[in-house]
């Protein structure tokens, strides 16, 4: 854990004292400083970090050609990343290195844009899980990642961009066409018939769950079929986690200035993202399909709570707030990452030399 814990302290203070330095080529060099160390840090790592990442490196291996890009039917982006990378290098760094600078130049950026305190973001953007993801899932962090990059158009109701953008998010991962249904859901009011219509479209996911999962392996692709498949479940700790996060993001609403409407929609959005998530534990399903489709929603948490913070005005009590958050943030951290995923111990990948 301790790689990890070094590459978080880094990412937050780099970041903060660029922000406060006032100085404009400060700022920039901190946020490039923090953009390389987490392209670095995830680029760099063994095969062995990561349940998924060795799969990854298996298929590299197999993306000589264009002809074995092309096998991967609509899901094209990814096999045209791995087909570029293998006429680079024959080294996998070279396709993780790429991997993690898609990722990291859309939440970055995107994070920067949209909250005053971005540091604040950054940090959750760790500690919450949402940039080791893709050490597993790399095409659907990839496509996670771009729809969150689109999230400035979502909010300036820029439909085509917005659009264009998922679809783009579509060609590493089908399941980023489920951040279509957002345009339209994520409205700037947030009150109970909104929980109300989460906690009926939970159980309706639940009851109907067979049947929605049949239309996605048909209309989309057959892989689809395995997200509703009974198992052993599991995800009880993230799901809770999720829960509880969603509950205290509501209590703050009627804290948060809004007059742009960005807290509620952004608060729409993480709400709606529950009910994929309740439904797979509910259900007993496998966590890595259906319960995986959060990060398309629960990402804006590192959004919100920097909204959250800059309300409470009064030194003391924002600092006890801050301490209680950031212990509580870093435990679900060094929880879910000690024990989900392979992610430790951390290794680095001492055969890029050969490349």
């Amino acid at each position: 854990m301790i790689p990890y814990l070094l590459l978080l302290f880094f990412v937050v203070f780099t970041a903060y004292f660029g922000r406060r330095s006032g100085s404009k080529v400060a700022h920039r060099i901190s946020i490039g400083a923090v953009m390389v160390a987490l392209v670095g840090f995830a680029g760099l790592r063994d095969y062995r970090v990561g349940t998924d990442t060795g799969t990854y490196v298996r298929q590299f291996s197999f993306s000589e050609s264009f002809a074995s890009v092309t096998d991967r039917g609509s899901e094209v982006g990814y096999g045209l990343l791995a087909w570029l990378a293998r006429n680079i290098s024959d080294s996998y760094t070279v396709l993780l290195l790429m991997i993690a600078a898609i990722v990291v130049s859309c939440y970055v950026p995107t994070i920067v844009k949209l909250t005053r305190r971005y540091e604040t973001a950054l940090f959750l953007f760790i500690t919450l899980g949402v940039y080791t993801f893709f050490f597993n899932g790399a095409r659907q962090g990839i496509a996670a990642a771009i729809c969150f990059a689109a999230l400035p158009f979502l909010l300036e109701r820029r439909l085509i961009p917005y659009l264009l953008t998922v679809g783009v998010a579509a060609l590493f991962h089908q399941t980023a066409l489920i951040a279509l249904v957002l345009y339209p859901l994520a409205s700037p009011r947030v009150d109970w018939r909104r929980l109300a219509l989460v906690g009926a479209a939970t159980v309706v996911l639940v009851v109907f769950l067979q049947v929605f999962v049949g239309l996605a392996a048909t209309l989309l692709d057959d892989k689809f079929a395995a997200y509703a498949v009974e198992g052993e479940g599991g995800g009880q700790v993230w799901v809770a986690f999720l829960l509880g996060q969603g509950v205290m993001l509501y209590l703050f609403k009627d804290k948060v200035r809004d007059q742009n409407g960005y807290y509620g929609r952004l608060l729409n959005i993480y709400l709606i993202g529950l009910i994929p998530a309740v439904a797979s534990t509910l259900s007993g399903v496998n966590p890595s399909g259906l319960l995986r489709l959060h990060l398309y929603f629960s990402s804006v948490a590192v959004l919100l709570w920097p909204m959250v913070f800059l309300q409470f005005k009064t030194t003391p009590l924002r600092g006890l707030l801050a301490l209680g958050f950031a212990g509580v943030t870093l435990l679900f951290f060094l929880l879910t990452t000690s024990t989900f995923s392979n992610l430790t111990p951390y290794r680095l990948n001492l055969e890029m030399v050969s490349w």
